[in-house]
């Protein structure tokens, strides 16, 4: 149900105790709902707010993240637009949160990047940046769990690494010449 006005929309949404707050504080996300065929764009209130369905709000807006942000200032300008309008939220939790960006063609990341985390990990700070990449595969939803094969052990680093001397299932046993 949509309402015009936002003083009548928010008398609604708090009156159904829908998590709606004015805010900026706006972020988009790829999401999936029960009751949405596939995967939608929307708005998320704040850290643990609703989400506003743009592909709701506009139906023509492309549903995945990719295309949304390839057609830059177009589809931004619908995005501000659904924000003004204040429409109703879902609420959190009727929502799955997808990665960001799902199937990237590459995925570059920059390790060892805040002073913080090289302290907590008792090395020096790199002088150059630390540039490792990643496979596709491995970008997850923001509150998915990460799947490791039982024989991966996880050290001080967040990421996987095998141990020297284990045998692995994935890793040959020869030495390349």
């Amino acid at each position: 149900m949509l309402v015009s006005g936002g003083r009548r929309l928010r008398t609604v949404l708090q009156a159904q105790r829908w998590p709606f707050q004015q805010s900026r504080d706006m972020r988009l996300v790829q999401f999936q709902a029960p009751h949405l065929m596939g995967p939608h764009l929307g708005l998320e209130s704040g850290n643990g707010g609703g989400v506003i369905n743009l592909n709701a709000f506009d139906p023509t807006l492309p549903k995945t993240m990719m295309e949304f942000l390839e057609q830059g200032e177009t589809t931004l300008s619908v995005a501000r637009r659904a924000l003004a309008a204040q429409l109703p939220v879902l609420p959190r939790s009727e929502v799955t949160f997808l990665a960001p960006v799902t199937r990237p063609d590459k995925v570059v990341c920059v390790g060892m990047n805040y002073v913080d985390h090289c302290k907590e990990q008792n090395v020096p700070v790199p002088k150059e940046p630390i540039i490792f990449s990643k496979f596709g595969s491995s970008i997850v939803g923001p509150y998915d769990e990460v799947v490791l094969p039982p024989e991966s052990q996880v050290g001080a680093s967040p990421l996987p690494s095998p141990v020297a001397g284990a045998h692995h299932r994935a890793l040959s046993a020869q030495r390349p010449a």
